[in-house]
């Protein structure tokens, strides 16, 4: 067997070890269902839900948004959004949508924006993540706090309660170079298979159009695409369609309705006590690396913690569960670099797949303490290599991406410990088969690429302001029948304010029939009620000024349900 043949054996290893390693029990990643943990809601939080779901204002909005022109507009405008694409950390294009019609056409002032196009927060700590700019889009609601005489504030930041939900989807993976970047919107009856390949899913000729503004052409595809369901079952009896867009269920239907609801709350002069900040948030999906709510809640990577400099007191995310523990990672993107393209060299990918092999080999703490411990696991989730730039040549690349989660820090260090030397102990390996020094310039080096962190967080209690006001928000609209947490745990935008120590809950403002896919380039969905969205809008409204407190339709306030200064783990300093 020739070298050449050494190596192409050895990739093959490597890719086959990624795609099935995984360290210890796989992770719980929904919470609980029907068990979980009672949460005990205060009466002024229960007096505060029946009186603010009941508003006249509240409800003049809640009569406005379940018309068919507002359900309609919303449809239109959540095709028009979902098609612009928006990689991890290249979400510029759609933010700036958002921006424009925030001002053109949702009714805010430009003051009102609080980002801008060139991903700055002035009053953030935080714009560079991984040396990129974060491109969040987010509007405030102004409340009447900052005007009281008495008011406090966070270094000149009065508090704010953060609705949001993520406007990045991983696919595309990348920007096109040239040409429109559209997405084009297929539609395709449910009689006919998922499609399997990109190339299916292109081939398809059913699909949405758009006008030079950006405007969905309101033609028979359109029509076909816009019939409303219950279930799958219904539209595949009723001839409904499979409409694929990357996004369609994580996350922008949701995001996008959080822009309807705030421009109906300035509509509907809705008037809270605390500010309201509605965010379309940048890098929650792949290497984005919860940039856009670090960039929010002023989160230092190399510190681990978070100086919240925008003085935010409760957190709602839009990516539904409910829940309030939350699984940390670590993830390495390590290359391994050949020293130069001979093909009887150190070879990169059998430095590689000897990491590899190495990090197949370690326990985690579920694998040595048992059942009872803190659920952690690893996967290497990606081997790749440079193709050799000319035949008879070496690889002069290869790159391995690992994942390690748990919800504790401490067992995410100890995984890490365990890990982290097999990197350096492939490339050694390699080096020693060839007679060479680790460091010399003729032997395998290591470079590392990229370093994601999400922080852990395991709730030492199920009760604060917005687990109370979440939950009675849905036992005041019968969403809900019991005040009920579930124990399970997610790894969402909300892994950063929980660790830096703001309350947070979740809700969803979408409604779908059917949808799979979700993360894949063939994710698709179908209609839903629209009514169900209102539903949905009303409690998320209600969650949100039960916390930052309401300016009644009868003259009285609601007082927040929340002292005026947010939590942090990291003091700004200015």
């Amino acid at each position: 067997m020739t070298r050449p043949q050494t190596r192409t054996a050895l990739l093959a290893t490597a890719t086959i070890l990624a795609a099935t390693i995984a360290g210890g029990a796989a992770q719980q990643e929904a919470p609980s269902s029907p068990g979980g943990t009672p949460a005990k809601i205060p009466a002024s939080v229960v007096t505060a839900a029946e009186k603010i779901a009941r508003d006249p204002q509240v409800q003049a909005l809640v009569k406005d948004q379940s018309t068919d022109a507002a359900a309609k507009a919303r449809w239109n405008q959540f095709l028009e959004l979902v098609r612009i694409p928006s990689p991890p950390r290249q979400e510029h294009l759609k933010a700036a949508e958002i921006h424009r019609r925030l001002v053109n056409e949702w009714g805010f002032s430009p003051d009102e924006v609080v980002t801008r196009a060139d991903g700055v927060i002035p009053a953030s700590d935080t714009n560079i993540v991984d040396g990129l700019p974060v491109y969040n889009a987010c509007v405030v609601i102004k409340g009447s706090y900052a005007s009281r005489p008495d008011a406090e504030h966070y270094k000149g930041q009065f508090p704010k309660v953060l609705v949001e939900g993520h406007i990045d989807v991983v696919n595309p993976e990348e920007l096109p170079k040239s040409g429109d970047p559209s997405i084009r919107i297929k539609l395709q009856p449910y009689a006919q298979p998922v499609v399997a390949t990109p190339e299916e899913l292109a081939a398809i000729p059913d699909e949405l159009s758009f006008d030079a503004r950006g405007r969905v052409v309101e033609n028979d595809k359109y029509a076909l695409a816009s019939k409303v369901f219950a279930n799958a079952k219904d539209a595949e009896a009723g001839g409904g369609v499979r409409i694929y867009v990357p996004g369609y269920g994580d996350m922008m239907p949701s995001t996008s309705n959080a822009f309807v609801l705030a421009a109906a709350m300035k509509k509907h002069n809705i008037k809270p006590v605390y500010d309201i900040l509605i965010c379309g948030t940048a890098g929650e999906e792949g290497k984005g690396n919860l940039a856009g709510m670090k960039q929010l809640y002023g989160f230092d990577q190399k510190a681990g913690n978070g100086s919240n400099p925008l003085n935010i007191v409760a957190n709602f995310g839009l990516e539904g569960g409910g829940i309030v523990n939350f699984v940390g990672s670590y993830r390495f993107e390590m290359k391994f670099k050949a020293p130069f393209a001979r093909a009887n060299g150190p070879s990169a990918p059998a430095a590689m797949a000897a990491a590899i092999a190495k990090i197949a080999e370690v326990k985690t703490p579920t694998d040595l303490n048992g059942p009872d411990a803190p659920k952690t696991t690893y996967t290497v989730g990606r081997a790749s290599c440079e193709a050799p730039p000319k035949p008879g040549l070496g690889v002069p690349s290869c790159t391995l991406e690992v994942d390690m989660r748990s919800t504790r820090k401490e067992t995410l260090d100890d995984i890490r410990k365990a890990i982290e030397p097999a990197f350096q102990a492939g490339a050694s390996a390699e080096n020693a088969r060839h007679g060479r020094k680790d460091g010399s310039a003729e032997g395998i080096t290591l470079e590392l690429m990229w370093y994601g962190l999400r922080p852990a967080y395991v709730a030492e209690s199920v009760d604060n302001v917005a687990v109370h006001a979440g939950l009675q928000s849905g036992l005041q609209l019968g969403v809900l029948n019991s005040p009920m947490v579930g124990t399970g745990s997610g790894s969402l935008n909300d892994n950063v304010p929980a660790h830096t120590g703001v309350p947070t809950y979740q809700f969803t403002l979408a409604s779908s029939a059917a949808g799979a896919g979700g993360h894949a380039f063939w994710e698709w969905g179908t209609r839903g009620a629209p009514a169900r969205e209102v539903e949905r809008m009303h409690r998320v409204l209600t969650a949100a000024l039960i916390v930052s407190g309401f300016h009644a339709a009868d003259g009285t306030i609601v007082l927040p349900a929340v002292g005026p200064t947010g939590k942090r783990t990291r003091d700004v300093v200015r």
